[in-house]
């Protein structure tokens, strides 16, 4: 029994850094497609990874040592289909007759490894089915497919990092797995029959999706500075053709900050009216009131108030606690006021971030500084479409 709840275990204590990792696409598609994930659909996604990792975890612990592997003479597969069939046949103690045999036998591993095969892929095909609305092929298909990675992960001694494998590839577990997920598909409406559908699913998230979380323009933000990241490594090849005075420019954090901030999130957003990668990934855009296309300077005055600010009060309050004079004792009083002065300023944005977000509200500082919003892309007519 520790064999199945160690790696459950495991599966419990690293689930919430590897959900982070692998809900991100999700994250992201659902947001492209009807702007918001639903609290409903994220209990379902993060019960699908979790349930993924848990299986992988039982595919692969306890993880041996590298001397003991190299040590195993055993065979590394079975390929005789229908073997654990006849391992039951021969080995159980099984009589039909006799009633007290049933439990003793249930306890017997030439029981207990094909029923936990089957069982190891049943909520799979029940995912297959009610969420990712597959059909029968399909479900047994991917039932087969996912089977015969966890396969191939034991016969290669785990992607190779062991000399050998440490657990048999067997032929009747991919014939097992691929009956456990059929089985779940089967049997998904009796688990599923009291929650929502999928179509209803989609439909309350293409609703609320009209409404813009700082959720969804955190991931937004996400995404904007792994593109800008990307740019920068781009630009890196033009600044080499500069004069050297220029070149030492952008060997300075601040000024290579200030440049992206205004190229990225001033110069391109005017360009394409309130929008950048990210925000066109999520759909949302940042617009002024009454006015049909956003000008410059409200850009420039609502990234100045959050990007600018912020980063020179943290520069200041950086340098002041760190270039403290001991010499000089009116020096010295100035320069913790300064640095006190900055980190105020920026506990009150956190203040400001902490307050929108346990009272629901969308607006941050810099929003209401420019007198600019950030609205949802998302067509009317997608919404009716789906309540339809």
């Amino acid at each position: 029994m520790n064999s199945y709840i160690f790696p459950i275990r495991a599966a419990i204590i690293t689930f919430p850094f590897l959900a982070m990792l692998i809900t991100a696409p999700f994250l992201i598609y659902y947001y492209r497609k009807y702007g918001q994930l639903g609290k409903l659909r994220s209990l379902i996604l993060y019960s699908f990874v979790f349930y993924l990792l848990c299986a992988y975890y039982l595919v692969i612990l306890p993880l041996p040592s590298i001397s003991v592997v190299a040590q195993m003479t055993g065979p590394c597969y079975e390929l005789h289909l229908f073997q654990s069939w006849e391992n039951f046949i021969n080995q159980t103690v099984l009589q039909l007759n006799n009633p007290n045999t049933y439990l003793p036998a249930m306890k017997q591993s030439v029981f207990l490894e094909p029923v936990f095969n089957i069982f190891l892929l049943f909520p799979f095909g029940v995912y297959c089915r009610y969420y990712f609305k597959f059909s029968l092929g399909k479900t047994i298909l991917a039932s087969f497919a996912l089977s015969l990675f966890f396969e191939l992960t034991q016969l290669s001694g785990l992607y190779f990092i062991y000399p050998r494998p440490y657990r048999l590839f067997d032929v009747n577990d991919l014939l097992h797995n691929t009956l456990g997920g059929t089985f779940g598909f089967v049997c998904a409406p009796l688990f599923t029959f009291f929650l929502p559908t999928r179509s209803e699913l989609d439909s309350e998230s293409l609703a609320k999706g009209q409404q813009v979380t700082l959720l969804r323009r955190f991931v937004a933000l996400v995404i904007d500075w792994i593109a800008i990241g990307f740019l920068s490594s781009l630009l890196k090849f033009f600044t080499n053709i500069l004069p050297a005075n220029l070149r030492a420019l952008f060997n300075y954090p601040i000024a290579s900050f200030t440049l992206a901030v205004m190229l990225y999130f001033m110069l391109l957003m005017y360009l394409w009216n309130g929008q950048t990668i990210g925000k066109k990934v999520v759909r949302i855009k940042v617009v002024e009131q009454d006015r049909e296309h956003i000008r410059l300077w409200s850009l420039v005055k609502r990234y100045s108030a959050f990007y600018l600010l912020l980063y020179g009060l943290l520069q200041i309050f950086n340098y002041t606690m760190t270039h403290l004079p001991t010499n000089n004792h009116s020096v010295f009083i100035a320069y913790v006021t300064f640095g006190m002065m900055s980190l105020g300023i920026l506990l009150l944005f956190l203040f400001n971030l902490l307050y929108a977000l346990i009272r629901r509200k969308t607006r941050l500082f810099h929003d209401k500084a420019s007198h600019t919003y950030t609205i949802s892309t998302l067509l009317k007519k997608e919404v009716e479409h789906a309540n339809f």
